[in-house]
């Protein structure tokens, strides 16, 4: 388990805490060991279960897929809503240890928050944002739970600059089914089961998650939950997310173009994520002694942000490995581009990416709030390098890292991860 240890903070709270009871309850059931195995089997007859090293990543992503639908559906009470967070690294805190939930190629800078609502009803969304906000904020309403026959098509959404704010940063969000029209700090939830919420940390030291609640407003709150019925849902969600996610997303996305090719970006609405993004990714297998430079243009955009992922869907560990870096993060090149180098061993450069030791995996890279106009095409391009050559194809005054800086980097990395708790 993680050792970061906390009691209380904007995260930890009395919603989140019954939520993660209920879901530990959840995973100790014979509907999720009937669906663990039948995952464990989905996963080890694939093709990528043929690598190298694999069995342990399997293993891991299965039991985190689990508990992220374990999660969900003990917040599946759409008449007493609750903020919850998932798809998240394994963590101690308010008296509990609490599995990972991860999965879907989750992107390290983000708090995902979840509720489920019921488009007839009518809520109200409390808010404050923190002195140090977060880069980027959203609510997007679904029509159903992530991966449940869709990535995450969005019905509904609103961002920072769609709501007002008071001067302590506190504000108020209307949802109900009516059209947003030109209104303001209200979310249109026509045909939506799943509000995700999304806060986008680029200096992790400082910024923090906007403070969250829901509930709903006309009529009496009614928490009805079941154990029984949960835990049969968590464990037919389970199958259906990691199948949709294996096919369509790994295989049908990832996988879908050349290896150790990235292409231009394209927006993400379009194949179904978040409607102020563009992405691109791909997927690579690395020899011995070779390594892969991304280069990347931020085109201006608020925020981009590049990692890699195992062949199973989930970010390597970002708290204690550098698999994932932001604008704010990396160093730029004195061109404005960024460089990253993939590598299963440390190159010794600013902008390393580190998939603890594993040599294959898949690369995504995400571009928020990009500007009208922004030139996407040549934006994003990939190079395989024997690593003895590696600094002939980075800019001449790229710095060397040695091993003392690196632990160095490694040690702020996870204090500053762990803020996000307190």
């Amino acid at each position: 388990m993680s050792d970061v240890t906390v009691k209380s903070g904007i995260l930890a709270t009395a919603d989140q805490r019954l939520v993660e009871e209920r879901a530990m309850m959840l995973f100790q059931t014979d509907a999720i060991a009937g669906a663990r195995g039948a995952m464990l089997a989905l996963f080890r007859a694939d093709r990528n279960a043929k690598l190298a090293d694999q069995d342990a990543l399997i293993r891991n992503s299965v039991e985190e897929h689990l508990f992220h639908c374990c999660l969900v559906v003990a917040n599946e009470t759409p008449h007493h809503p609750r903020f919850v967070w998932s798809i998240v690294l394994d963590h101690q805190w308010m008296g509990l240890d609490v599995p990972g939930s991860r999965f879907g190629q989750d992107n390290c800078d983000n708090i995902y928050r979840f509720s489920t609502i019921d488009a007839g009803c009518t809520y109200r969304i409390k808010g404050r944002f923190a002195a140090s906000p977060p880069c980027d904020f959203s609510i997007c309403a679904m029509p159903a739970q992530v991966g449940e026959h869709m990535a995450a098509e969005v019905v509904g959404y609103v961002g920072a600059s769609m709501i007002d704010v008071g001067p302590d940063g506190s504000f108020a969000i209307t949802a109900d089914a009516t059209p947003s029209g030109s209104r303001r700090n209200h979310l249109t939830i026509a045909g939506a089961r799943t509000l995700m919420v999304r806060d986008s940390m680029a200096e992790w030291s400082v910024e923090r998650p906007t403070a969250l609640t829901i509930e709903r407003t006309d009529a009496p709150q009614r928490d009805d939950f079941d154990p029984a019925t949960a835990a049969v849902r968590a464990a037919e969600l389970a199958g259906i997310l990691s199948g949709f996610f294996l096919e369509n997303i790994q295989h049908g996305m990832f996988e879908g173009g050349p290896l150790n090719k990235v292409d231009d970006p394209l927006p993400s609405g379009s194949r179904g994520g978040l409607i102020t993004q563009c992405a691109t990714g791909g997927y690579y297998r690395l020899g011995d002694g070779e390594a892969l430079v991304l280069t990347l243009d931020r085109m201006d955009a608020r925020y981009l942000g590049v990692q890699i992922v195992d062949m199973w869907m989930l970010s390597y560990d970002y708290r204690h490995h550098i698999s994932c870096l932001n604008h704010s993060q990396a160093v730029p090149d004195a061109d404005g581009r960024y460089r990253f180098v993939i590598s299963a061993s440390d190159p010794g450069v600013p902008n390393w990416l580190d998939g603890s030791g594993n040599a294959c995996g898949c690369i995504l890279v995400r571009w928020q709030h990009l500007p009208p106009g922004a030139q996407l095409e040549g934006s994003a391009s990939s190079q395989l390098v024997r690593l003895e050559a590696l600094r002939s194809v980075l800019p001449v005054n790229t710095p060397v890292i040695d091993a003392v800086t690196r632990a160095q980097q490694r040690e702020r990395r996870f204090a500053d991860y762990s803020g996000r708790f307190g």
